[in-house]
């Protein structure tokens, strides 16, 4: 087969019009050859076409012209389908709606809960994408071949109908989506293949607010057109199922870094089917920059033709900033010896792989431990030079490079604090677009300062400069911390580590938990002519130990490796005291052998590891109820040699939180542990306390509210009365307990009131529209949840999906609390704080008598009923003739804002009005006003 060569195919195109082709080929030699060198060309070039491409009967429009019809016109991209091409499989169980809130536009339902085996419905949406005036109509005409096996409806905003021959768009919403939806028939007969249906959207008119045509952005410009096919599910065929999921490329929060989907036989074949997966066949992921796919080949047998096989889509990390990408993978012809299975073509399977790139950058240190760093920058450790230069840069060098594809070069400047006790000598880096992850090494290293003032830290950092805007300004440089080792001046001998370690000095000890460790080494200000030997001691065993002495040699005074001579190791001693943290202190003796010399001594910490007291309880005080948490407290430490004694108190909290009110009864206070009260061995824990036989006990109750605020947690204090003891004299206060109080109340639900106003045309879902920007448009601060309009349709006109008081779809709850939510806090969202009512018995309440506003006073709602909650009807209501609605009042329940037919005839809706902080007055408004919503959480 040729090789992709487009210069040759349009060359070959150009020749000779379509037509041509199909009136003389069979005739001419000529004309046949060219045909067959262009098929041969196309199908040799199927790995570059992108998902994205719009294909129309295997060919896009752009080959239609190609081709030689010239009067093809291009498609605007003006206008946005949400999916030009619908493959509908005729035993499908997934319907799909567009959507504008799922990462990859649609809503699928799987309607049997099983594998995804195709769409049998399908939702595409038209819409204006650049603003206009005025008014735009798209004609609109269907070619089918299929006939009643797909029913196509127009299902959005209007209550569905059949696709009309026009759409109209008007100005005030250039996102007022129009949407189709397909819908596969399910037969029995075995149907041949036919030809697509297209849903061809013509030459668009706009026109002005009078109805004229005028010149604008859509005039004279086609929107693309809507293919439509169906796999047909009787007979030999190849079932393909979608993939499971949206994928994430490898990164650190990614869940979801492989997807999979299935293949199956619709019938027994007579020979082995043999079906190619190619996952490069889309150019969006050529060379497997997006995902791999495994196995790449799939074997079916006369045994196993009727088992789904899986192919799993593994996800890759391309390291570019590139968003959600989608691709195709080409589920290719089947190749069998049995006729009816070889040469059947499957349908190709869309893959989602969401972007995890973090731009930033990727170090390796001289030890080769790598890292990264993120937008945030940060800090880097484990590095040294000395000032004597003898390291060199064998423990300071450091690699770079970048975590993702820059759009310009990438220029790193570094520099330094260290003043004179260290030279750069690598002062720039540069990254390209084709480098960018190839490591670059930077190189510090020490000098003399002819100081001694002791082992120090430095920073080396660096500035990002480039015409990529991320790198230049959004991703902060880490820095990189280097100890700097004083053995110049007269410290012939030093103890010496790399940054992020303690110094070992009185204010930075070497700290580490009882029997966890710490090192450091020993290193010289120039190579000893024999071996030196330094006499080590702890000033106390019992916390920390070290070794007798180190050596430092020829092959050492340079070196910080571990096992070297010159490591000096010290091991923190585990006890079973409760004695806090220990200082002590390792003394280093006057040196022998080549060099005579009396090192700094080194400081040391040992932390306890013994908790001074254990607390734990069981059970919860619950509101209204004799209910109590009983606590239990134990000691960790030896036995004491005085009584240890511990106050008990409710914490004290700002008023206002949560938490406040809630700590009832203690008793008793205080608790005191006799002489030798210390917990058994084995049972110093948390845990354990409850079964110790000399633990301490007592009870806590809860205090009752009013208000619906959920169990509340709440603390109380643990604080040790003064002793002598030698091990409880210096512990810790055993700190706080945390307690819960268990609400009796029912739960207590949020409202809001949403920021932005609404005309009384909710699209054809009318109060479940409402319901929607309620949840699309909660404010910070309001509790996760599902949330409902506080709105409601008559019943008694007809309209679908009614909501009215205490009927169906009723938003309250009898009883209930219902709280005010205008931001975050206790104080602003509370039922303690902010309650609006207490629904009564019939889910109601009363809007003329409230103990505070909904929002601010003047505000105005859509509710569709008076302040009594009765639906109310409107006297002003224009009787739309023609137009065939049962019931016009409130807004025709909220899914128009005017006579369809005579658009200047609005209808009318009933709203409320925040008249004063404490009442709600209630009055009807012209549909086409703008009102605030009101959402109540469910």
């Amino acid at each position: 087969m040729p090789q992709c060569d487009w210069q040759t195919f349009f060359v070959l195109s150009k020749r000779i019009p379509i037509w041509k082709f199909f009136m003389n080929f069979r005739k001419n030699t000529l004309y046949f050859t060219i045909l067959i060198t262009l098929v041969s060309l196309l199908i040799s070039c199927s790995g570059r076409v992108s998902a994205s491409d719009t294909f129309l009967f295997g060919l896009s429009e752009q080959f239609d012209r190609v081709f030689g019809n010239q009067q093809t016109i291009a498609c605007s991209s003006d206008v946005t389908i949400s999916t030009n091409l619908v493959s509908l499989v005729e035993d499908g169980d997934v319907n799909s709606t567009f959507s504008t809130v799922s990462e990859n536009g649609l809503t699928d339902v799987d309607t049997d809960g099983g594998t995804a085996w195709g769409y049998r419905s399908f939702q595409t949406c038209i819409y204006p994408t650049v603003p206009f005036s005025g008014s735009l109509d798209i004609p609109v005409s269907v070619t089918s071949n299929y006939g009643a096996r797909i029913t196509s409806l127009k299902t959005f905003p209007a209550p569905d109908e059949a696709i009309p021959t026009k759409l109209t768009f008007t100005g005030n919403g250039v996102a007022a989506r129009q949407c189709f939806t397909f819908t596969v028939a399910q037969d029995a007969d075995r149907s041949a293949q036919v030809n697509p249906m297209t849903v061809a959207l013509g030459t668009m008119t706009q026109k002005d607010g009078s109805g004229d045509e005028v010149s604008g952005t859509y005039s004279g410009k086609d929107a693309c057109d809507i293919s439509v096919s169906v796999e047909d599910d009787e007979g030999p065929g190849v079932r393909v199922s979608n993939i499971s999921r949206v994928m994430e490329e490898p990164g650190p929060s990614a869940t979801a870094t492989n997807g999979t989907f299935q293949v199956v036989l619709r019938t027994a074949p007579t020979a082995n089917v043999t079906i190619p997966i190619n996952e490069v066949f889309d150019s969006v992921n050529a060379s497997n920059r997006e995902g791999t796919a495994n196995p790449k080949t799939l074997t079916f047998t006369t045994a196993n033709f009727n088992t789904p096989q899986a192919v799993t889509i593994t996800s890759v990390d391309d390291l570019e900033i590139d968003g959600i990408k989608t691709y195709t993978v080409e589920v290719s012809n089947t190749s069998s010896t049995d006729a009816d299975y070889n040469g059947i073509k499957p349908r190709n399977v869309v893959v989602y792989n969401r972007d995890q790139s973090v731009p930033g950058y990727a170090y390796m240190r001289f030890d080769s431990t790598t890292g990264t760093t993120g937008a945030a920058g940060g800090s880097v450790m484990r590095f040294a030079t000395d000032e004597s230069n003898q390291f060199g840069t064998k423990y300071s060098n450091f690699q770079l490079k970048l975590r993702t594809k820059p759009t310009n070069n990438v220029t790193l400047t570094f520099s330094s604090n260290c003043g004179n006790k260290c030279t750069i000598l690598t002062p720039t880096l540069t990254f390209t677009t084709t480098d960018w992850n190839t490591y670059q090494t930077f190189q510090v290293e020490g000098k003399s300062d002819s100081a001694n003032t002791g082992n120090a830290d430095y920073t080396v950092s660096f500035v990002a400069s480039s015409a990529d805007a991320t790198y230049n300004t959004t991703v902060a440089e880490p820095t990189f911390s280097v100890r700097s080792c004083d053995n110049d001046g007269s410290h012939l001998l030093q103890p010496c580590n790399f940054s992020g370690s303690a110094r070992g000095i009185i204010g930075d000890r070497l700290t580490a938990a009882e029997g966890g460790s710490t090192n450091l080494w020993m290193i010289a200000q120039s190579t000893p002519g024999s071996d030196v030997t330094i006499g080590l001691n702890s000033t106390d065993t019992s916390e920390g130990t070290v070794p007798a002495n180190v050596t430092v040699s020829s092959s050492n005074y340079n070196f910080m490796e571990t096992g070297g001579a010159n490591q000096i190791v010290l091991t923190h001693v585990d006890d079973i005291l409760v004695d806090l943290t220990q200082n002590w202190t390792v003394t280093t003796l006057t040196s022998s052998g080549g060099l005579t010399y009396d090192p700094i001594d080194v400081y040391a910490a040992t932390t306890d590891d013994e908790k001074a007291f254990y607390i734990s309880h069981v059970g919860n005080p619950r509101e209204n109820t004799a209910n109590t948490a009983t606590v239990s407290v134990c000691l960790g430490g030896n036995n004491p040699t005085q009584p240890v004694v511990l106050n008990i108190s409710c914490k004290s909290y700002t008023a206002g939180t949560a938490a406040s009110g809630e700590c009832g009864t203690i008793t008793s206070s205080p608790i005191t542990f006799p002489v030798n009260s210390e917990v058994e061995p084995g049972n110093a824990s948390d845990s354990g306390c409850a079964s110790s036989a000399k633990k301490q006990t007592f009870t806590v109750t809860g205090l009752d509210d009013s208000y619906a605020d959920g169990n509340q947690s709440f603390d109380i204090q643990l604080v040790m009365v003064a002793n002598t003891d030698t091990n409880y004299q210096n512990a810790a206060d055993p700190g706080d307990h945390s307690i819960t109080n268990e609400d009796d109340e029912p739960a207590g639900k949020a409202i809001f009131v949403t920021t932005s106003s609404y005309n009384g045309e909710m699209t054809a879902q009318g109060v479940f529209a409402a319901d929607d920007t309620c949840n699309n448009n909660k404010p910070g601060g309001v509790p996760v949840g599902t949330y409902k309009a506080l709105i409601v349709s008559d019943s008694s006109g007809g309209v679908t999906n009614d909501r009215v008081p205490n009927g169906t779809n009723w938003v309250l709850t009898a009883l209930r609390h219902y709280y005010r939510c205008n931001s975050s806090g206790y104080t602003n969202c509370s039922d303690e704080h902010t309650r609006l009512f207490i629904a009564n018995g019939s889910a109601g309440f009363d809007p003329t008598s409230l103990p505070r506003s909904f929002s601010t006073v003047g505000d105005q709602y859509w509710t569709g009923m008076t302040n009594t909650l009765t639906p109310a009807t409107q006297i002003s209501t224009p009787t739309c003739p023609g137009d065939g609605l049962t019931y016009i009042h409130n807004c025709n329940g909220f899914t128009y804002q005017n006579c369809p037919s005579t658009p200047s005839s609005y209808l009318y809706g009933q709203t409320w009005t925040m008249a004063t902080n404490t009442s709600i007055s209630s009055q009807e408004s012209i549909c086409s006003a703008t009102k605030k919503l009101i959402c109540v959480q469910q």
